[in-house]
């Protein structure tokens, strides 16, 4: 069974979970991750943050490249 994920929902997510979001793979999101620039607050190990932030940083950087 899949699970719904509520754009709103500000959780601690996975990196494999923040890179389907992103529709990217997982060194790639983790190469994201460790350079800061996701909207994400890291405490320990954990990552949170929430779909509505992934999507609004999309936006905000579409035609834009990104290097890492």
């Amino acid at each position: 069974m899949s699970k719904t994920i509520n754009p709103d929902d500000f959780r601690a997510y996975s990196v494999l979970e923040i890179s389907q979001m992103l529709g990217v793979g997982k060194t790639k999101t983790r190469e994201m991750l460790d350079s800061g620039i996701l909207p994400v607050t890291k405490i320990g190990r954990q990552y949170f943050t929430s779909p509505t932030s992934i999507q609004d940083f999309l936006k905000k950087n579409i035609g834009k490249e990104l290097f890492f």
